[in-house]
């Protein structure tokens, strides 16, 4: 009934803002009777409660009527909580300050996380690199495309032309802002389980290093073409130009986790802790 995940890949602490809004929202019932998008008896969600829960421009009308009717489900069960006596007993109300305490933790963290600058050189990047070169080998063959998505035939064969003509990168900025066009991607590092749809897959375990495809029409009625630039053995050790970003967000991650406990150690240091028994 509420898959929250399945549909809208919401986080736990999405959920527990979805408490929070229940139980604290500050709108007056007359502002919120102006503009609302459901109601329970005397409960209203807004636009502005649902957009603080997911980003609405990337969802469709069945995916928005899926959380408005999560919404609702939760604000039925809600009400019924309230009517059993359920927020005046123990259990919720601890659960609800540890909650409080666990969300503020990660709002500060994040926080933090957020405003820790990283300097980036390339000749820091290379080294880490060179230093860590088993973190970017993948255990199955993997294929480095270019890969183009057009809703009519026409264009994909135009793209097609061009990209023969030129190169994949003159074609795709000619065409780039033509409505036809779903996507075009550039050096893409992919498994073949992970290219899609399945009839483009097909197409690039049988190609050669820069062949281009015919133009590729799916299940979904559209019409691919892809172009296979390199094909990387299992295990074997992808060039850093190729994963240049990957490196970069792991340099990142791991140096911005090394300021975060230098920053928890300082904290700790300016705090009055006794520990009066260790077990």
């Amino acid at each position: 009934m509420m898959n929250f995940q399945k549909l809208l890949k919401l986080k736990t602490d999405k959920l527990l803002l979805l408490s929070f809004i229940i139980i604290f929202s500050g709108c007056s019932k007359e502002e919120k009777q102006k503009d609302y998008l459901a109601k329970v008896n005397d409960s209203y969600l807004t636009r502005e409660e649902l957009a603080s829960l997911v980003d609405t421009s990337d969802l469709d009308a069945s995916e928005k009527n899926a959380l408005i009717k999560d919404w609702i489900y939760n604000e039925i069960l809600f009400q019924k909580a309230l009517e059993e006596g359920i927020t005046d007993e123990d259990e919720f109300n601890n659960i609800v300050q540890s909650s409080y305490k666990k969300l503020a933790i990660a709002l500060v963290i994040k926080k933090i996380y957020d405003e820790t600058n990283v300097n980036i050189k390339t000749s820091d990047l290379l080294e880490y690199y060179e230093k860590n070169k088993n973190y970017f080998v993948r255990p199955y063959e993997t294929y480095l495309i270019n890969h183009a998505k057009f809703k009519d035939e026409i264009t994909a064969i135009k793209f097609r032309d061009m990209a023969i003509e030129s190169n994949w990168e003159k074609a795709a900025q000619f065409i780039e802002n033509n409505n036809s066009a779903v996507f075009i991607e550039e050096g893409i590092l992919k498994e073949l389980n992970e290219i899609y749809p399945v009839e483009v897959a097909d197409a690039v375990k049988n190609m050669f290093p820069e062949e281009l495809s015919i133009v590729i029409r799916d299940k979904e009625m559209t019409y691919n073409v892809v172009q296979l630039a390199r094909k990387f053995n299992a295990f074997e050790t992808f060039p850093f130009e190729i994963i240049k970003h990957d490196v970069e967000k792991r340099f990142i991650s791991e140096q911005k986790a090394k300021q975060f406990e230098n920053f928890l150690k300082d904290l700790y240091s300016k705090s009055e802790i006794e520990i009066k028994e260790r077990y």
